[in-house]
């Protein structure tokens, strides 16, 4: 990386398009927290919930030479995105742009196209992996809450999770905001983490085994589910 990391951060997004740009402001404490695995010679599986246009999904990619990445979306917004109506004008682009934004990385791109039950359901049944989850889907409690249980049993140990808007959503109800489910997931599971990174986002690395199957957890969230807004 050179001098001014900005310098390379801006080359990885030329020619690239993108109606939002929601993760720029965290890429100083990304590249902190992952700068162990710049250069790690083993490939790196990564687990995003909620891609959006690829913004970040192209910057983990980058960062990390010998990573992969699994991205799931609808591709169809939140209700946050249908209240906006700039970002609701943009729903019908949002996934040709994130096929284009990440065509340059075939092979290390794994697009799953549904809601992030489901895909995190077959995904824990399949035995996958993961170095890295990055939780960034519904920004409502409850969805967030079910998405972290259900990725964390996935979480390699020494895997890190980050999860987006911990500190934002201030002017809705608890229901609508990422902190509470966060809280409450820190209070089960506190003892299985070291927390790297508090502010705006909380990024974790994970020290001990989960106590939590994840086949016995995903039937009873799958009945939770249905009931739930998803993104």
């Amino acid at each position: 990386m050179s001098a001014n990391p900005s310098d390379d951060w801006a080359a990885w997004f030329a020619g690239k398009e993108f109606s939002q740009d929601w993760t720029s402001a965290h890429y100083p404490v990304w590249s902190r927290v992952l700068a162990d695995w710049r250069g790690r010679a083993v490939e790196i599986d990564v687990l995003e919930i909620g891609s959006w246009e690829g913004r970040s999904a192209v910057f983990f990619l980058e960062l990390m030479p010998k990573s992969r990445i699994v991205c799931v979306d609808t591709f169809a917004g939140a209700h946050e995105h249908l209240e906006n109506p700039d970002w609701r004008a943009n729903l019908p682009l949002i996934e040709q742009r994130f096929d284009a934004n990440t065509a340059a990385y075939k092979g290390r791109v794994e697009k799953i196209r549904s809601n992030s039950v489901a895909a995190l359901d077959a995904l824990g049944k399949a035995g996958r992996q993961f170095d890295l989850a990055y939780i960034d889907g519904s920004h409502r409690r409850d969805d967030v809450l079910v998405d972290t249980l259900l990725a964390w049993p996935m979480l390699k140990l020494g895997g890190r999770m980050i999860w987006d808007d911990y500190g934002g959503g201030k002017q809705y109800t608890d229901a609508d905001r990422v902190q509470p489910a966060v809280d409450l997931f820190m209070d089960w599971h506190g003892g299985e983490c070291r927390v790297l990174h508090r502010g705006y986002q909380v990024i974790v690395e994970k020290i001990a085994a989960s106590a939590t199957r994840t086949s016995a957890l995903a039937r009873r969230i799958r009945k939770l589910g249905r009931r739930l807004s998803r993104y």
